[in-house]
């Protein structure tokens, strides 16, 4: 390679790198994620809604597989309420009163007041919203009864996949604050995502292949989600979900649809767990956006690193 060469190519690597970062792009109703320029998630920071009543902010739709598919879904004909990647509770209790009904959003609002966005030395980026949960049965709305302060790590395309960590930071701001799951066998709530399914979608753990059921089933620390999911449909992809096996009460329970719903890392399940006034409960998750085969040795030790990682902070 002649000297002229040699330079256009160190020229050509060097913008490269500077270009392969995560970066945040502004939008009406809230901001897009980006990697080299091309759109991963759209975070939905103002509430939008089909009718004044179900208003709903503070979730991730679109998230993109890495080839820039689609991945997600929000306000589905089946289940209106669902809304891409979220994490919601029927049961939110003070006392003896329900205030809220996260999941359906009825007497529900998210008054999202912060967003901080930074970029780390290795080109990953780092988002950080903080808001609060109000109800009109609660004060008339004037005042939070809890404070959420989530962390998003989007990391850059590694090969065929893509890392998104959750860090969710749920804080009472009340005395006897109560959340629980769906009041039924089912017991779903919490972490959930709300997937565009394909005809040949397969649901598989660490064990092998696992059968949808009405109830949770018991399915280890991830769930992969996976079909003809890339390329608009015409190539295989999908979606590893992981729950951090140090989050409280790890029951290890998923409840899993083969279609038209979402897919839930159960917590804490149908009984409401009570939470303490100003003391945090953390709730740890990642995502993986891939498109093709997934290798989950590999994939599994980023997720553990980038935990270790985050428990340093």
């Amino acid at each position: 390679m002649n000297k002229t060469r040699l330079i256009t190519a160190i020229l050509l690597f060097s913008v490269s790198q500077l270009s392969a970062q995560i970066s945040l792009k502004k939008e009406l109703g809230g901001i897009w994620i980006t990697d080299a320029g091309q759109n991963i998630a759209f975070y939905q920071k103002e509430p939008m809604s089909l009718n004044a009543a179900e208003k709903r902010n503070n979730f991730l739709h679109p998230v993109m597989l890495p080839d820039g598919t689609t991945v997600t879904e929000n306000i589905p004909d089946d289940h209106p309420h669902h809304r891409g990647i979220f994490w919601a509770w029927h049961q939110i209790f003070i006392g003896d009163q329900q205030v809220s009904d996260g999941w359906d959003l009825k007497n529900f609002m998210v008054d999202v007041k912060s967003i901080e966005f930074q970029r780390t030395p290795n080109g990953d980026g780092l988002l950080k919203t903080g808001s609060f949960w109000k109800s009109p049965l609660y004060k008339d709305g004037t005042e939070a009864y809890l404070e959420e302060t989530t962390t998003y790590t989007f990391h850059q395309k590694k090969g065929n996949y893509r890392l998104i960590h959750f860090k969710i930071r749920l804080v009472p701001l009340v005395e006897g604050l109560k959340l629980g799951g769906s009041n039924d066998e089912k017991g779903y709530g919490g972490f959930s995502a709300r997937l565009k399914l394909p005809a040949d979608v397969v649901l598989k753990s660490a064990e092998g292949t696992i059968k949808a059921t009405n109830t949770a089933v018991q399915a280890g620390n991830y769930v992969i989600v996976s079909g003809s999911m890339a390329k608009n449909g015409n190539c295989p992809g999908g979606v590893m979900l992981y729950a951090d096996p140090n989050n409280p009460l790890n029951s290890q329970s998923w409840i899993l649809r083969d279609k038209d719903s979402m897919q839930n890392a159960v917590f804490p399940g149908r009984y409401p767990i009570a939470l303490e006034k100003d003391v945090p409960l953390e709730l740890n998750y990642t995502i993986v956006l891939f498109t093709g085969k997934l290798k989950e040795r590999y994939v599994l030790r980023d997720i553990q690193a980038d935990d270790s990682a985050l428990t340093d902070e």
